[in-house]
């Protein structure tokens, strides 16, 4: 599969050491952002991601080789009687015990405030429900990008972001990032922690001033490295990109990597804006991808999206693209 490099070159995610350049692999969905697989026990891959309209739900495709993906219609509809009604973004599932999970954000009626809701269903494909009547954690404030993250142990933990709409910090507007532990049943344990801001300065630019943002956080775990990918920037920017946190707790603390962004935009190659990925397995647990979006429209920015999937690997505590 010739999806990523040329020459001889093997290009770090946390910096790249300039022996090459990376190529960026073709899109494999076109109108879609804030990509996140499933490798479902079924033997297929999922992906679930922000529509263009960012309307009323969220479709799925399905893939069984991670290049062709069919559209097999939406996986979630919002009804009239559901606690949201707009804003649709970043959905994520979680397999579990013969049923799916899906988080989401969305717009609540009541509050016209962000929040993180969970629907469920008995099959990837859907239909999902969000019976519950109400957002998921009950926090009031406005909240985004919820992410679910299992550990050897089986605590549940899910990474989230306090949104920028509302979090106002000595004058600017700011997107934080922080966790909170979760029951078997997704429900709340405790008390959210704080885990970090935009501070580096790839995350700082002005580029809206007084606006900055650190959203999408995605955990995983190797060899006893929790390593957390997270996007800084506005989405419409060209700067929009991803940066890399590692601890040796699902709590933390989390510490940035020093050369972030670990993964950004070429203007030579028409990519602008990567940003709110996942990453996920191979069926045979033998290979580990990154899904991420990028503007359709590299000159202009923002509006409709794409996504890309590069293979990964883990080294000596980092991340690497992987040669072909």
């Amino acid at each position: 599969m010739k999806l990523f490099f040329v020459g001889l070159c093997i290009m770090t995610v946390i910096g790249c050491d300039k022996s090459g350049e990376f190529i960026f692999p073709k899109a494999v969905v076109q109108n879609l952002a804030d990509p996140f697989v499933l490798t479902a026990s079924d033997g297929a891959y999922y992906m679930y991601g922000t529509t263009t309209n960012m309307g009323g739900g969220f479709r799925v495709y399905k893939s069984t080789d991670l290049l062709k993906w069919e559209d097999e219609g939406w996986a979630f509809s919002n009804r009239r009687e559901n606690w949201a009604y707009k804003d649709f973004w970043a959905p994520e599932v979680v397999e579990r015990a013969g049923h799916f999970y899906m988080l989401y954000t969305a717009r609540a009626k009541v509050t016209d405030r962000l929040h993180i809701g969970l629907a469920v269903s008995d099959s990837p494909l859907g239909p999902f429900e969000d019976k519950r009547g109400s957002p998921l954690l009950g926090l009031d404030y406005a909240h985004i990008d919820g992410s679910v993250f299992i550990d050897s142990d089986n605590r549940v933990y899910m990474y989230y972001v306090r949104d920028v709409s509302e979090n106002i910090v000595d004058g600017s507007r700011r997107s934080d990032i922080y966790v909170a532990e979760l029951d078997s049943n997704f429900e709340l344990l405790g008390e959210p922690e704080y885990l970090f801001s935009p501070e580096q300065e790839w995350e700082t630019l002005p580029i809206s001033q007084g606006w900055l943002w650190n959203e999408a956080p995605f955990v995983v775990k190797n060899d006893d490295i929790y390593y957390m990918t997270y996007s800084g920037n506005p989405f419409f920017a060209f700067e929009y990109a991803i940066g890399l946190a590692t601890s040796s707790s699902p709590n933390g603390p989390w510490v940035k990597y020093k050369n972030n962004p670990v993964v950004q935009g070429s203007r030579e190659q028409g990519v602008s804006g990567t940003g709110h990925n996942c990453i996920f397995k191979s069926h045979d647990g033998k290979k580990t991808y990154m899904a991420y979006h990028v503007h359709m429209d590299p000159e202009s920015g923002g509006g409709p999206r794409k996504i890309l999937i590069s293979q990964i690997r883990f080294e000596n505590g980092t991340i690497r693209l992987v040669k072909d």
